[in-house]
This record gives structure tokens, C-alpha cells and sequence, in this order.
């Protein structure tokens, strides 16, 4: 669900991914499974939001993911 239909904005893959870009570049994580545990602890976020959020960021060209699991920003 990229936007709900309810009124909280927090539950929206467009929320949860730009906790993962802040979270990317304020602790410069670049392996995925670090990142992910991270985000779990601080927001509970699940692992298949997790993959949304990473396709969508990936889809809009904000973060690269190459085959050794290394995530980066995009310039």
C-alpha cells in the first residue's frame, strides 16, 4: 500500500521510506541486513515493508542495491 486509505500518513510505504533515506544518510549503513535491523528497533517496521520501501526507492533512482546486498544514495 503505497498510500492508505486511512488518515495516517505513518502506515504508508512513502512514510517508512524516508525513515530508510534518513536512516541511510545520517549512520551511512550500506548493508541492507544492518539497516534493516536498525529500523526494526527503532520503528518496528516489518520485513516486507522493508523490501516495498527498498523497491521504491530503487524504481525512483534514490538508492542503488548491487548483488552483495551493498545499498548507497544515489547522486
Amino acid at each position: 500500500m503505497l498510500l492508505p486509505n486511512e488518515i495516517k500518513p505513518e502506515m504508508s510505504i512513502f512514510y517508512y521510506a524516508a525513515l530508510v533515506l534518513k536512516e541511510i544518510r545520517n549512520n551511512n549503513y550500506s548493508d541492507i541486513l544492518k539497516l534493516f535491523h536498525s529500523l526494526k528497533e527503532q520503528y518496528d517496521i516489518s520485513l516486507k515493508v522493508f523490501s516495498y520501501c527498498l523497491d521504491w526507492l530503487y524504481l525512483i533512482e534514490a538508492v542503488i542495491v548491487d548483488e552483495e546486498g551493498q545499498i548507497s544514495l544515489c547522486t
